[in-house]
C-alpha cells in the first residue's frame, strides 16, 4: 500500500492525495501533476506553460521499493531538475554547481527543487536560485565557496 502526498491534488485530472509519484512544477507556485497526467503532458490553467520544468518526487513506499535494501535518501527525490533550464539528473551538489556555472545571475522566479524534496515543506518562489542555494543550502556548496 502506498502513502499519499499531503493533500496535494493533480491539476490535470483533479485526483486528490497523489500516490507513488508527484510531479511539482518548478515555476508555478501551486501546480502538481500525477504520473499519468505528467506522461500525457497535460497543461491546465493560465499560469502553467509547457516549457516549465518539473521535479519528480517519490513517496516513502516507492523509495523503499526502488532502493530495495540500500540506504534510502531522506529527500523525496534521488535526482534533481534545474528549475531554470530544465536539465535533469543532477545530484544535489551537481545542481548547486550547475546553477552557479550556468545561472549565477539569472533572476527567473523558480521554486527550489531541493526545498520541494523535503517532506512536508511549503517552498516559495525565489528570484535568484544561486543566491537561494548560497543562503539556504550552503552545506552542499562545493565549487563556489
Amino acid at each position: 500500500m502506498s502513502a499519499v502526498y499531503w493533500n496535494v491534488f493533480c491539476d490535470g485530472c483533479n485526483r486528490v492525495n497523489l500516490a507513488k509519484y508527484r510531479f511539482k512544477c518548478l515555476r508555478c507556485e501551486s501546480y502538481d501533476l500525477c504520473e499519468e497526467c505528467h506522461e500525457k503532458k497535460i497543461i491546465t490553467g493560465a499560469e502553467h506553460q509547457a516549457s516549465h520544468p518539473f521535479q519528480c518526487l517519490m513517496d516513502i513506499p516507492t523509495k523503499e521499493l526502488m532502493f530495495a535494501g540500500e540506504p534510502i535518501p531522506t529527500l523525496e527525490a534521488d535526482s534533481f531538475t534545474c528549475p531554470v533550464c530544465g536539465e535533469h539528473g543532477h545530484s544535489a551538489s551537481e545542481l548547486v554547481d550547475h546553477s552557479g556555472i550556468h545561472h549565477k545571475d539569472d533572476h527567473t522566479r523558480v521554486i527550489c527543487p531541493l526545498c520541494v524534496a523535503v517532506h512536508g515543506a511549503d517552498p516559495q518562489l525565489v528570484d535568484n536560485i544561486g543566491a537561494h542555494f548560497w543562503d539556504v543550502h550552503t552545506q552542499i556548496f562545493t565549487q563556489f565557496t
